[in-house]
């Protein structure tokens, strides 16, 4: 039994909407993902678009003093970067040849706030940090006496017998300047600052003059030690801000020899 085209199109008018809907939907579907696609690779194309224009631009320097821009960083110059190393800052701006140590030294020296050693040598202090440090700027006494005994050493006979004893007192001289030396880069800055604090309070109360003193007030005594302390102490400083072998040649010191 044939069906005629008339028959057809009645059978689809016949056809409920809700059947025609089920039909036509997966096709509506597929445009909406494909719809959703497109849009997806559009966002995913305008954000590298994005990216390349805020990009960082790079100008480097190259060998022959000219400039090249890119977009990836600039080499490394070995060395350019670095830090350059931090000097050590002596105390009082002291020359540095004052802390050479000495060329026939033994041991090392060690301090504390109460007492130094080095070697057999022991010195307590007993509390008197802030005298130890004065005492210690006095170092060009200190390597007077080390080069002393140094040449009386060089020049004793090897069968000598006090050739034993100039030598103690060489190695002894040694550790006195190595006891300084340390003694001045542990505590120089810190004795510096607190005198400096009493001599304040002195000179604002009167005290740094001897009269008080004299009259019997304690407590002005003591400020006044301190004053002339740190006087001292700035005095004794200024004399080692120049080189220690000024006067002297460099190759005939003992530190040297």
């Amino acid at each position: 039994m044939r069906t005629t085209s008339h028959e057809v199109d009645q059978e689809a008018a016949d056809t409920p909407d809700m059947f025609r809907l089920s039909q036509k939907k997966p096709i509506q579907l597929y445009r909406q993902a494909r719809h959703v696609l497109r849009l997806w690779l559009l966002c995913l194309l305008l954000s590298g678009l994005t990216d390349g224009v805020h990009a960082t631009i790079y100008s480097c320097s190259t060998g022959d003093t000219s400039i090249v821009f890119q977009d990836v960083p600039c080499p490394m110059t070995p060395g350019k970067n670095e830090p350059a190393p931090k000097k050590y800052r002596l105390p009082f701006e002291i020359h540095e040849s004052w802390f050479e140590l000495p060329g026939q030294a033994e041991g090392r020296a060690y301090c504390d706030r109460r007492r130094c050693e080095c070697g057999d040598m022991q010195r307590k202090l007993d509390g008197l940090l802030d005298q130890a440090v004065a005492d210690a700027l006095y170092m060009d006494g200190g390597w007077h006496r080390y080069e002393t005994s140094y040449q009386l050493w060089i020049d004793s006979p090897a069968s000598a017998v006090s050739t034993r004893g100039l030598r103690d007192q060489m190695i002894l001289d040694a550790c006195n300047i190595m006891i300084s030396q340390l003694l001045l880069r542990k505590y120089a800055d810190e004795v510096r600052a607190r005198l400096r604090q009493k001599v304040l309070v002195a000179e604002e109360r009167g005290f740094d003059q001897p009269e008080p003193c004299q009259v019997g007030i304690n407590e002005a005594c003591g400020y006044l030690d301190a004053v002339e302390l740190y006087r001292r102490l700035l005095d004794d400083a200024r004399a080692l801000r120049t080189p220690r072998y000024d006067n002297t040649d460099e190759a005939e010191l003992p530190l040297n020899q």
